[in-house]
């Protein structure tokens, strides 16, 4: 009797231990993916912040504007994300309570096609314009011709005349004192 009153309280306390054992390892994974580090959590609310635009700040997102009630609403973008809530959801609970207004909206691809075709024009005048300016101060290749005349200082030393002999040496009398 002794020995059938210890196993059934060995049994009561097997069972008890395999639902605690069982409990822990079935309930701790899912506390675990519910609870985030704090890295996690820092990244989400980050992105997040610069994702949804200020209903405090016109044209700022949250993480731009500098107004205490978007810092508030930070701090409500942590708190939900410590509790484990998924980053779309965390965006689609502050637009239902923002308004669709506020969500930012990537621009469409055609308006990145606009802008880079008109990055390659723009490059490619810059360079047409750099060459053709290079061709024409380069003489003989193209550019402006030189015909013989020295176009330093248009003076030709062949057909000065007395007067301006006597001017020059003036010029140089004045300049070595």
């Amino acid at each position: 009797m002794k020995i059938k009153f210890a196993l059934q309280k060995l049994s009561y306390c097997t069972v008890l231990s395999a639902l605690i054992i069982m409990c822990l390892s079935v309930f701790s994974p899912a506390y675990s993916e519910v609870t985030r580090s704090a890295d996690e959590v820092s990244r989400v609310s980050r992105e997040i912040s610069q994702e949804v635009l200020s209903p405090y700040c016109p044209g700022k997102t949250l993480a731009m504007c500098p107004s205490g009630e978007a810092g508030k609403v930070r701090r409500e973008i942590q708190a939900m994300a410590i509790t484990g809530m998924d980053k779309e959801e965390i965006k689609e609970t502050l637009i239902g309570r923002f308004g669709e207004e506020f969500r930012m909206n990537d621009a469409p691809p055609e308006d990145n096609y606009k802008l880079l075709g008109a990055i390659v024009v723009g490059f490619g005048l810059s360079i047409t314009a750099v060459t053709l300016m290079a061709r024409r101060r380069r003489p003989g290749e193209g550019g402006l011709q030189n015909d013989g005349q020295d176009d330093d200082d248009g003076f030709d030393e062949d057909n000065r005349s007395a007067a301006d002999d006597i001017y020059l040496e003036e010029l140089r009398s004045e300049y070595q004192d």
